[in-house]
């Protein structure tokens, strides 16, 4: 899909504490900014097209989550969701984006939803699709054949070459070769130890979520993006729903429809003032 050219597209990087962070940018710097979260297998270029629709009004942001694309981590630390919100805290305080608005995919849903909950003051509103972060009953289990697939104690990786030319075997090597190319979404997903996935789910957290939240789903939605969007909006306390018109696209859903989606949502929840920082004034002297 070739980008018009109206709106140009920058890239930056910076060095942090955790890492380097790489990221695609486009709009004025003055604008709303809105900030974009990739998903579990992408990086920043997922959101390009969908930054071409809003540039023109917005000051948009799509960083390489730590691991992903174009940035990195320091050695020795571990991947985890909590690691992916502080450096992103530490990205935006870097730039001095103060307010922002996130819109998030998958695995970035997962973040955008931890950061709202612990930045709650930094963040205007929320807008994710296909959003993980959430265990539910019905999706009990899909992450098992993908754990078999990465983790250095299964031997099935192993015996895959020798498996023959079935369908089913095409299929799990396919499956095999492209988690190996996302390194970081595997370590977070799959390789961590079952308690520290569960100890970041954002199930009590989302409750407590009151900001605009809006859920966007592919009209033709798979199961597990129609589990996964339904979990979320069990646990929401006031979402709003949208379905998108379906569409071959790295979001599975139509950009034009999905910026206009979010334009009206952004257009409904105004900007709100910053609030304003307590001063600690000296007390009168005692007489």
């Amino acid at each position: 899909m070739p980008l018009p050219t109206d709106s140009p597209i920058r890239t930056g990087r910076i060095k942090l504490p955790l890492g380097s962070l790489f990221w695609h940018e486009g709009g004025k710097p003055q604008d709303e900014t809105v900030v974009f979260l990739h998903g579990s297998w992408h990086d920043s270029t997922q959101w390009l097209p969908l930054m071409q629709h809003l540039a023109p009004r917005y000051h948009c942001l799509a960083p390489d989550l730590l691991g992903f694309g174009e940035s990195w981590r320091e050695e020795k630390t571990p991947y985890s969701v909590v690691l992916q919100v502080e450096a992103l805290h530490s990205l935006l305080s870097a730039l001095r984006i103060r307010r922002c608005r996130l819109v998030a995919h998958s695995l970035g849903a997962w973040v955008a939803g931890q950061y709202a909950l612990t930045y709650p003051d930094q963040v205007q509103s929320l807008a994710v699709i296909a959003p993980e972060g959430v265990r539910d009953r019905e999706l009990r289990g899909r992450w098992r054949r993908d754990r078999w697939l990465v983790a250095p104690w299964s031997p099935l990786p192993l015996v895959l070459p020798w498996l023959g030319k079935a369908p089913w075997v095409k299929a799990l090597r396919d499956r095999h070769r492209g988690l190996r190319q996302a390194p970081a979404a595997c370590q977070m997903l799959f390789q961590r130890r079952t308690a520290a996935i569960n100890g970041e789910l954002l199930h009590q957290g989302l409750g407590k979520l009151w900001l605009p939240t809006l859920v966007l789903e592919p009209s033709a939605a798979d199961p597990v993006t129609h589990q996964l969007t339904q979990a979320w909006l069990r646990l929401l306390p006031n979402p709003q729903h949208q379905q998108l018109a379906s569409a071959d696209s790295l979001l599975g859903v139509d950009e034009a429809a999905c910026a206009k989606a979010l334009e009206l949502m952004m257009a409904a929840d105004p900007p709100r003032p910053l609030p304003i920082p307590a001063v600690n004034r000296p007390r009168p002297a005692a007489l």
